[in-house]
């Protein structure tokens, strides 16, 4: 993900010649501190929760030096395009293929016919350092678990690539029409900045993923390099005021900045303005000459960009054999091979190809080797490629995974008060607001079908909903980098609910996940303190919570209903109906057995009881999904054709839900027909 320089790597040669900048062991040890936080958030992100700011401080080395560079450049006349993309091949490409290579090589051999294929897409986008832009397209709900996609750290590469693709020629058009530096690197530090404030609120995951949300980062460094050559250096005293002053704010960084955080935002300029002050402290800093230029900074600092590419395909491949929760034991392991990786990739790749001396030709291999690997990348991502594993007789259950269906293609886009809702058009006097998350969005299809037959007879639909959010204010789930807009989305979702041609209002959820006296996953924001799950005092301001707002509801004469969760559990999931080995065959597991509803609801039984009450309380009507689904005591996991009836452990297929969920026409109808409900 860095752009490093060309630097001389003897520590003993540090003079400047031939355009290139003395060299600065604090830097490598700054890299170091980047890599190192990345990889410990990585591996332990509950406990380093602010380790992924590592990724600003590399944004802002990368400025500085790159800057450095091109502005040397210039003055001395020696400035090429060409030269400059040259030196990115020279220094980026060799280490990139290798990793690159290795997961592909790998994916082939452990993964899946739909995963193997993604990684594909993901090779093909890293390629053309498109990855940031490939990942924001893809974010979503029902997205691929990010611990799954072995290459999702080359988005940070993404970034700075589309970056360096017009601040080369910013640069040399600056110089050569004599404008002036400073101003134009504020203008474009402002535009950016101001971009990513307002976006980040709205869109955080295109204020985290877009290049122009980002480019204030890199600007930061850019600034710093043009301020070292341009202006009277700093005194000691400040040099070392500055110095203390950016480990302040850097501690600040780790400190502070949580997963609930929204960001980069505001919250950015922490790790940001800490590396620009460390930098422009200079190597003869206390810190920076006592900390970041001691030699194992140092050591870590020269391998950190061969550290960072390794480290992220290593964990995410455990993630996807072993399961998402490996052995902190596992984990060490993978650390240490990391390191061993990332030091024979230095020594026996980048160091010997920089020595080497046909610059041309080393350029054309490496840029040749990128055009096939992208292109491989494209052929497996077509599905070209025949699935190594053997999966004869599980495809039943893997052609289950990832089947949804929301929103389908009858559904319009409905904003309000800035966040996207869905909408079925039916009669425009009467609509039912749905309020939930992604286990309410599963009915998505049933109610297109329902509508579809007689509009006349059901209300408009909107689905109100967001995935992962559950429908009570105040509350905000982690990690926050993937569910940032929760308590916007509920907001939004209840004033929508409260408007005068909403006549019904129905309120569903995962209940049971959320409220599990076991969830770690939630907060809830009193105004004046955050309280964490599953503390008792958070557990009983939740349910006040939703209670207050239900009875509100009902206080405007809305028809309410609160919907229970279906039954949901890990007998469900197609991932549990075959085994095997990924290194060999696949097959299904000898016998699949339906979920005991007894021990399902005996289970829940404290969130049940106490959701009743609550509906009991507001005069709300209960609806008990499984009295519907389940028979005997049994609730099936599988239909007449022996395909799994969820595509997860939690979410029904469109198929099923559309058969299935008869228990929501009340909802949906202009009188409700009480007799179908089960209370």
């Amino acid at each position: 993900m860095f752009i490093f320089l060309e630097v001389i790597l003897v520590h003993a040669s540090t003079a400047p010649h031939g355009g290139a900048l003395a060299y600065r062991p604090d830097i490598d040890g700054l890299r170091a501190v980047a890599v190192i936080a990345v990889l410990l958030f990585h591996c332990w992100p509950a406990r380093f929760v602010s380790g992924f700011v590592g990724v600003d401080i590399f944004f802002v080395i990368s400025g500085y030096l790159i800057t450095s560079i091109i502005l040397n450049q210039l003055e001395q006349g020696k400035f090429s395009i060409f030269d400059f993309y040259s030196r990115r091949v020279r220094r980026i490409f060799p280490a990139l293929l290798v990793v690159m290579a290795a997961t592909l090589a790998f994916g082939w051999v452990v993964l899946l016919q739909g995963e193997f294929r993604q990684v594909g897409k993901h090779i093909a986008a890293g390629g053309g350092f498109v990855s940031n832009l490939v990942l924001w397209a893809e974010s979503g709900y029902f997205d691929a678990s990010t611990n799954t996609k072995p290459l999702l750290h080359l988005w940070s590469l993404g970034v700075e690539e589309q970056f360096y693709i017009a601040w080369p020629v910013i640069l040399w058009l600056s110089f050569t029409r004599k404008l002036n530096f400073l101003l134009l690197a504020a203008l474009i530090f402002c535009a950016s900045m101001a971009l990513n404030v307002m976006t980040v609120g709205t869109n955080p995951t295109a204020a985290f993923y877009s290049p122009a949300t980002r480019f204030w980062e890199l600007m930061t460094g850019g600034m710093g390099a043009y301020l070292h050559m341009h202006h009277a250096p700093w005194s000691k005293g400040q040099k070392t005021l500055a110095s203390w002053s950016g480990v302040a704010l850097m501690a600040a960084a780790f400190a502070l900045i949580k997963p609930q955080t929204l960001f980069p935002g505001w919250w950015a300029a922490l790790p940001v303005a800490a590396t620009f002050l460390l930098i422009m402290a200079g190597p003869a800093a206390p810190v920076n000459r006592l900390l970041l230029s001691s030699k194992p900074a140092v050591g870590v600092g020269l391998i950190s960009y061969p550290l960072y590419l390794w480290h992220w395909p290593l964990l995410s491949y455990t993630f996807i054999i072993v399961g998402e929760k490996p052995h902190y034991l596992l984990k060490l392991a993978l650390i240490a091979a990391t390191f061993v990786l990332a030091f024979l990739t230095y020594r026996l790749l980048e160091r010997p190809l920089a020595s080497y001396r046909n610059n041309a030709r080393k350029v054309s291999v490496l840029a040749g080797g990128m055009a096939v690997m992208a292109l491989a990348g494209i052929v497996v991502q077509q599905g070209l490629f025949k699935e190594r594993i053997d999966v004869h007789g599980a495809e039943i259950y893997l052609n289950a995974l990832n089947d949804t269906d929301f929103p389908g293609p009858t559904f319009t886009p409905l904003k309000h008060q800035g966040i996207t809702f869905q909408k079925i058009n039916a009669n425009p006097e009467h609509v039912t607001v749905f309020l939930g998350d992604s286990m309410m969005q599963q009915y998505g299809p049933y109610m297109e079908q329902l509508l579809a037959g007689d509009q006349r007879r059901y209300n408009s639909v909107i689905f109100a909903t967001a995935g992962g959010c559950p429908p009570i204010r105040h509350t905000i789930r982690l990690p926050k980098i993937r569910f940032p807009l929760c308590p916007q989305a509920v907001n939004a979702a209840y004033d929508l609910a409260s408007r005068p041609e909403v006549n019904t209002v129905v309120i569903g959820a995962g209940w049971y996940n959320y409220l599990s006296k076991q969830n770690d996953e939630l907060l809830f924001d009193t105004g004046n303190a955050i309280l964490p799950f599953p503390s008792a005092d958070a557990m009983e301001r939740t349910y006040a919570a939703l209670e207050t707002d239900m009875a509100e509801l009902k206080r405007q004469g809305k028809r309410l209903y609160l919907i229970l969760q279906p039954p949901t559990g890990s007998v469900f999931d197609p991932r549990n109906m075959f085994q095997g080995s990924r290194f060999d065959s696949i097959q299904p597991v000898p016998q699949i057995e339906g979920l005991d509803l007894e021990r399902f609801l005996a289970a829940n039984a404290d969130a049940h009881q106490r959701l009743s009450a609550i509906a009991h309380r507001t005069g709300a009507t209960l609806v008990e999904p499984s009295a519907f689904l389940c028979k005997d005591n049994k609730c099936p996991v599988l239909d007449a054709s022996g395909a799994p009836l969820y595509t997860d452990a939690v979410h029904m297929r469109p198929a099923y839900s559309r058969k299935a969920a008869v228990y929501l026409d009340q909802t949906v109808t202009a009188a409700a027909d009480s007799t179908r409900t089960q209370q």
